[in-house]
């Protein structure tokens, strides 16, 4: 029998067993005979022997279940093992991966060198074949007639290519049409909807129209006795402008003359003049690599200073002390100089800088005009009539501070002016003119720049000096010759200009 089914059957027996018996009253019964006390001894040893068969089936029972949980411990351990055993396959796959991926690199390498070597014999067989074909001229009278057929066959079929090719053109115009078409239907019928909402809204102005023109019809016999007025009026009124057009042509020329000649005779104010200068200013860096103790290092100085032009050139303009050349006998110079202009770190540079034939301690860093005007920075024209008044604007280095100063002309320093050093005090600050200080007219054009504390170079144009550009392929002993032929032409000066 089976063992479940075995179980079950006990456990329903023992339940009814349990359920039948009367355990809350104990009945005093007389004393029974021997059969009956025979009879449910023999019912003792029946359940004796059926608990004995229940507790064996339960042993039985536990003993499998132990069997299986041992079974079910060893395929977990051989499944674990199994894991192990997949990832150190994984581990031995992936090094493979690496391997053949090496492999795959050496074959790309031997495949270059296989495409290599194919192009050296195709070089080889392009040789052989033409010298077969220097062989094959020899013999080309021998296939005139083939050569003949070849032509005649080639022309025919270059007339087949040139008809495709004209069935493939006339099939794409037509696709081109068939597009533009649908375009059309599309925009027609677009333009069919929108012309319905106008017919509509057209509808509703009809409308409208209707009564206002109800209402102008009331008011057009007073309007056309008003246009009779006008018109008297304008034909008056034409005859006076006839009379007034050449007059006001006159005065129109003589405006724009009074407008220059007041412009050129009125000073800017010097605040405006600042805030211009503030505005407009850019960035230059002059530099290249110097000897050191310890090897070359780059050396570099930067400067705020204004774009100038003479209407030729356009430059940004620098003193020579602001940078890290030094004109002196000997030069000391630089190898590899550079030089820089930019503007909100826009580059505005075009070429190597230059110093200026009007006093060589001027520099120009040349600037390209499209990239200025991409950024948007006025360029001041240079004084065309630097003496119109007494005095100009003075801006310290970078813009720090400025103010007005009067100056005069030396007949010792032709092309330069005075100016008064003593303390300024009338816009901002107190200060004296120092070197590389930007000199402005009152007109908001450049005047010059400060060669000292006391004298201005006045630019009247800004042509480079004969030795006066720094290309970038110069090197240090080029530098210092150019600095000391510049250093020589300043000795030459007067001595209150050096």
């Amino acid at each position: 029998m089976n063992r479940t089914l075995l179980l079950i059957l006990c456990d329903f027996l023992l339940l009814n067993l349990l359920a039948l018996t009367r355990w809350e009253k104990i009945e005093t019964t007389p004393p029974a005979s021997p059969a009956a006390i025979e009879a449910p001894a023999a019912s003792k040893a029946a359940e004796d022997d059926l608990m004995a068969s229940l507790r064996a089936a339960l042993d039985e029972e536990r003993a499998a279940r132990g069997r299986v949980e041992e079974s079910l411990r060893g395929e977990v351990a051989a499944r674990d093992a199994t894991v192990k055993a997949l990832e150190v396959r994984g581990r031995e796959l992936e090094g493979g991966l690496q391997r053949t991926r090496d492999t795959v690199a050496d074959l790309g390498q031997r495949l270059t060198n296989t495409v290599e070597q194919a192009a050296r014999q195709a070089a080889e067989a392009r040789k052989l074949l033409d010298d077969a074909r220097t062989r094959a001229e020899a013999e080309a009278a021998k296939v005139a007639a083939t050569e003949k057929a070849r032509a005649t066959l080639a022309e025919t079929a270059k007339a087949s290519e040139a008809e495709r090719l004209r069935l493939l053109d006339a099939l794409a115009a037509e696709r081109e049409q068939a597009r533009r078409q649908q375009q059309s239907l599309a925009a027609i019928e677009q333009e069919r909807q929108a012309a319905e909402r106008r017919a509509a809204e057209l509808a509703a102005a009809v409308k409208v129209a209707e009564a206002e023109r109800a209402l102008l019809r009331d008011n057009v016999s007073d309007l056309r006795q008003r246009v009779q007025q006008v018109q008297a009026e304008k034909e008056k009124v034409q005859a006076q402008a006839a009379n007034l057009a050449s007059g006001v042509h006159q005065l129109a020329a003589k405006s724009e003359e009074l407008k220059q000649e007041i412009r050129d005779n009125t000073p800017v104010s010097a605040n405006l003049l600042f805030q211009e200068f503030l505005n407009h200013r850019v960035r230059v860096a002059v530099g290249g690599i110097a000897p050191g103790l310890l090897g070359s290092a780059s050396k570099d100085r930067e400067a705020e200073t204004i774009l100038v032009t003479d209407g030729i050139r356009t430059l940004a303009l620098v003193h020579v002390s602001d940078t890290p050349l030094v004109l002196s006998i000997p030069g000391f110079g630089l190898d590899k100089p550079r030089a820089t202009a930019s503007v909100r770190g826009m580059p505005l540079a075009s070429g190597p800088a230059t110093f200026l034939r009007a006093d060589p301690r001027c520099m120009g860093v040349p600037v390209s005009t499209s990239a200025v005007q991409k950024a948007g920075v006025r360029v001041l024209p240079l004084a065309r009539n630097p003496f119109k008044f007494p005095d100009a604007l003075l801006v310290s280095r970078g813009g720090k501070y400025f103010g007005e100063v009067e100056f005069k002309l030396d007949p010792q320093a032709p092309g330069y002016v005075r100016m008064k050093t003593r303390i300024l005090s009338r816009v901002f600050g107190e200060f004296s003119p120092s070197t590389g200080d930007v000199v402005l007219s009152r007109q908001g054009e450049l005047l010059g720049l400060m060669v000292n504390g006391e004298y201005c170079v006045v630019l009247s144009d800004l042509q480079p000096a004969a030795v006066g550009e720094l290309s970038g392929d110069l090197d240090r002993n080029a530098v210092g010759r150019k600095l000391e032929a510049l250093r020589a032409q300043v000795d030459r000066l007067p001595f209150p200009l050096r």
